[in-house]
């Protein structure tokens, strides 16, 4: 009974793993198509707010149609700010958490040494 549950765990673990990663993903992705669709509306001057989640998909279909044959450069632009912060924004936060939690700090944590600690030291 024993092999049977570490077996199971070992296959469950990268399972939820997996399913983790791909439920970030696709949150990631919606949230970059949201926020392109926002930077596409307000550089269009349309309310930003009404964009909606498929507002830069529609667009890029327009384009390839042929209805809006002069805002390539937005499209790209706005898909490339919408995919920058929805991912490189909660990259960025955690690199920066994570590269000051190994560190000391360093202003205000200067002192005198004591006594025992100058005599461990051989100074006096």
């Amino acid at each position: 009974m024993m092999k049977l549950s570490l077996f199971v765990s070992h296959q469950v673990r990268p399972a939820v793993i997996t399913v983790a990663v791909l439920a970030i993903l696709l949150g990631g992705f919606g949230v970059a198509l949201w926020l392109a669709s926002f930077f596409l509306y307000a550089s269009l001057r349309i309310n930003p707010l009404h964009a909606g989640l498929w507002g830069w998909l529609d667009a890029a279909i327009a384009r390839h149609d042929g209805l809006m044959p002069n805002d390539g450069r937005r499209l790209a632009g706005a898909a490339l700010c919408g995919v920058l912060l929805a991912f490189g924004g909660p990259a960025l936060g955690l690199y920066a958490l994570w590269e000051r939690s190994g560190q000391r700090r360093l202003y205000g944590s200067a002192r005198f040494a004591s006594d025992a600690e100058i005599r461990d030291a051989g100074l006096l």
